[in-house]
């Protein structure tokens, strides 16, 4: 009988100590920390290859190119968490570059209402796409597919591809100065990891798209506004897609329609290695904030070694295989 007692008033610590080291970490924080931790092993492990690599330059440089990545992820990954998917955020991107610079034409009194007519432009867009998936119950794919071929076909005849326009001298001066010795894109990129974070996952809204991407059936009954959620998401997308554009504009002192393609897939890389379910109701912020500082360093690193697009596409497709099979190997976890 003693020695029941005394095992069981042993277990009861063991028990309370496994308990505590489980929830040191929460699981859904587990994602983003595996990645900032592969992030650092990619740069100590580029550094040791070569001994040039990882100067503070350059990785101020990352820092400051991983802006476009963590705008245009966090739309898209709204979208992932609706359990949809904007194929048209690269098409929207450059719309967003051309009108900001066909608009200002190099003045910088022009930005007054060149970059609120360029945001209103690309959440239209997004708020299109949004309508057809919510209220014409067509598929994501195919609704995002389809508005970014048509939109891209009127930006083109309007344009053909290439702005004739210098992009205004305050977006660039924004993209290069520094704030006491921090450059202002990086200033400006904790600013919108704050926010996105708190909307994400510290708003009632957000708790909503969680709720809703998890099981539309039950937000239904619950009685939540899932068709209003729905098109706010994709017009939210659109409009990061712009923030995008006009910052990719100043960054590169001019624009083309075709600059956000390259943006497309990294967008949804970044959500996905960062640890969110492509079906939906899964996936914090930080973790795709994690994947987009992740897929900027691997970029900086391939262009380092000088490797070609097509490899950079490979690494990539490669990389989210990977977090896909990852993903069901912790699901399975967890219904065991």
């Amino acid at each position: 009988m003693t020695d029941e007692k005394t095992m069981a008033s042993g277990a009861a610590p063991d028990l309370t100590e496994k308990t505590a080291r489980r929830s040191f970490v929460a699981p859904e924080l587990v994602p983003a920390l595996m990645v900032f931790a592969a992030t650092a092993l990619l740069v100590i492990g580029m550094k040791i290859a070569n001994p040039s690599f990882g100067s503070f330059d350059q990785l101020t440089a990352i820092l400051v190119t991983a802006i476009f990545l963590v705008v245009a992820s966090f739309g898209q990954g709204l979208v992932i968490l609706l359990g949809g998917i904007d194929l048209s955020l690269g098409v929207v991107i450059g719309i967003g570059g051309m009108m900001i610079a066909d608009l200002t034409r190099g003045s910088n009194d022009a930005l007054v209402y060149a970059i609120p007519l360029t945001l209103l432009a690309c959440l239209g867009i997004g708020l299109i796409n949004g309508i057809g998936v919510a209220l014409a119950r067509m598929p994501p794919f195919i609704v995002t597919l389809a508005s970014g071929i048509t939109f891209y076909g009127v930006a083109l005849g309007f344009t053909a591809g290439n702005s004739q326009q210098p992009v205004a001298p305050a977006l660039q001066q924004f993209m290069s100065e520094r704030l006491f010795g921090i450059p202002y894109p990086i200033l400006f990129t904790a600013l919108f990891v704050l926010l996105a974070w708190l909307f994400q996952n510290r708003s009632a809204a957000g708790r909503k798209l969680y709720a809703t991407g998890s099981s539309p059936a039950a937000a239904a009954v619950l009685g939540l506004p899932i068709a209003g959620l729905t098109m706010t998401v994709y017009a939210l997308s659109g409009l990061c897609a712009g923030i995008t554009g006009i910052l990719l504009a100043g960054y590169s002192s001019s624009a083309t329609l075709d600059m956000g393609n390259a943006l497309l897939m990294p967008s949804i890389a970044a959500v996905v290695i960062g640890g969110a379910r492509v079906t939906g109701g899964s996936g914090l912020y930080l973790g795709t904030f994690a994947g987009a500082l992740f897929l900027s360093t691997l970029s900086t690193v391939i262009t380092t070694l000088s490797l070609s697009q097509g490899f950079r596409d490979l690494v990539q497709g490669g990389i989210i295989l990977v977090a896909l099979l990852l993903q069901r190997g912790r699901l399975n976890m967890r219904g065991r």
